[in-house]
């Protein structure tokens, strides 16, 4: 066998090409041909018992040509693998006869091209500024009142009271666009804390005031909302049956009792960790910011030959998750480009960008990783474990039953890269 490689920049796809000729081709054909005998059938002759004459006349060409190839694709495929190829697949090879006769038998195998990366300056990079991160008070008792939500006493108010912010209300409501209700717009016996911003902006606000019984309130939908009611006027009718008022019990340190936190006794202990928690949520979220604007200019300083074929099939991916997302809203695509006025052809270019970043930011983490070499030691493995515990209030030795060790590597591999990123630019 002999073999050949080619890359088709163009077509973003490689070739190997693996030629079967000589005594290797001539033997092969021979026994392309018993097989075809053998399993050979002629109307009126069991097979395997059909006179030479009469089995030579049904023994095409064609038909050992076909047999003899199908014999030596496997051979010529592993054969092509077994060298030390330049021009590595990203897919499997599919194969193809480019040539088949009496003295040869030429097979391509075609395939994607694997993606190319040199990558440039991934440390010391100064363009990206790190953010500080600053704990308010509100923010601390923001988070205080959740925890105090948990002993929350709840009492009806007057029937003549007056709704008011913090009030929990039961009511049932229909929205009208023009003069027509509109799909989802309607529910009965629904319970709102005025105030917590669960409805669209201006609709908890105009409850404010009101009282039991009918009412009607006009409202304007947002700028973010779905596309067929976004910045769109509504009138909604309501029908107030129940107001309470909401009572939460006081902070101190019975309030730390109740809620029954380790290594926390005092209300002061538990301001304090209520603090730290949220700097270290603050702090993650600045540092996965800060990340993902520094391997943007990652990908800038890098040179990458990304496939087409490759950005075309990311595309399509994105493309059936996006009609995914819109069949969840009520739409489809039809529906969706009338609505926001855009094109097939705009669509596709903002997909196709969205493609082309995944891929090349994929090829530039995968790059780091692998140039760093990040070491999973057990005690990371442990404190990962115990962290999930923390975070989800079960037993560590229960959480290692449930999470699968491959995906929690990869966390903590992508926990290292976000740390070291971190810590070497900026």
């Amino acid at each position: 066998m002999k073999f050949t490689e080619l890359k088709i920049i163009e077509q973003g796809q490689g070739k190997w090409t693996v030629t079967i000729d000589g005594t290797e081709w001539t033997e092969t054909l021979k026994k392309a041909k018993n097989r075809v005998l053998a399993n050979l059938e002629v109307p009126g002759f069991r097979k395997g018992k059909i006179p030479a004459a009469q089995a030579e006349k049904y023994v095409t060409p064609s038909k050992i040509y076909n047999e003899a190839y199908r014999m030596m694709v496997s051979p010529a495929f592993d054969f092509a693998r077994a060298q030390e190829v330049k021009v590595e697949p990203m897919n499997s090879p599919e194969p193809i006869p480019a040539k088949v006769s009496e003295k040869e038998l030429v097979i391509e195998f075609l395939f994607d091209l694997k993606p190319e990366i040199k990558l440039g300056d991934y440390k010391n990079i100064k363009t990206v500024k790190k953010e500080t991160v600053e704990v308010t008070k509100e923010e601390i008792e923001a988070v205080i009142d959740q925890y105090c939500e948990q002993f929350i006493m709840e009492k009806p108010k007057a029937a003549d009271a007056k709704i008011e912010k913090g009030d929990i209300v039961t009511f049932d409501f229909k929205g009208f666009m023009d003069g027509e209700a509109f799909k989802g717009g309607e529910a009965k016996g629904h319970k709102l804390v005025i105030g917590s911003n669960q409805f669209i902006p201006g609709f908890e606000d105009s409850m404010i005031g009101l009282g039991l019984g009918e009412a009607k309130i006009d409202v304007t939908f947002p700028e973010g909302y779905t596309p067929e009611l976004a910045n769109k006027p509504a009138t909604f009718e309501l029908n107030i049956t129940e107001v309470k008022a909401r009572e939460l019990p006081k902070k101190d340190d019975e309030l730390v009792k109740d809620l029954n936190l380790p290594n926390v006794e005092t209300f002061a202990q538990f301001e304090a960790k209520v603090k730290e928690d949220i700097t270290k949520q603050k702090l993650q979220n600045v540092k996965n910011q800060f990340v993902n604007d520094l391997i943007t200019e990652i990908i800038k300083n890098s040179t990458i030959e990304l496939p087409k074929s490759a950005i075309e099939n990311q595309t399509a991916d994105l493309r059936k998750e996006f009609e995914a997302q819109l069949k969840q809203q009520g739409l489809d695509i039809k529906k969706y480009k009338k609505v926001t006025g855009l094109s097939d052809e705009a669509i596709k270019a903002e997909l196709t960008a969205d493609a082309k970043n995944k891929l090349e930011t994929y090829l530039v983490t995968s790059e780091i990783r692998s140039k760093e070499k990040f070491e999973i030691t057990e005690e990371a493995i442990n404190a990962k474990f115990e962290n999930l515990a923390a975070q989800f209030g079960i037993p560590a030795d229960q959480i290692k039953t449930m999470v699968n060790p491959e995906m929690l590597k990869s966390e903590i591999v992508n926990d290292l890269l976000v740390d070291f990123l971190y810590s070497n630019n900026g």
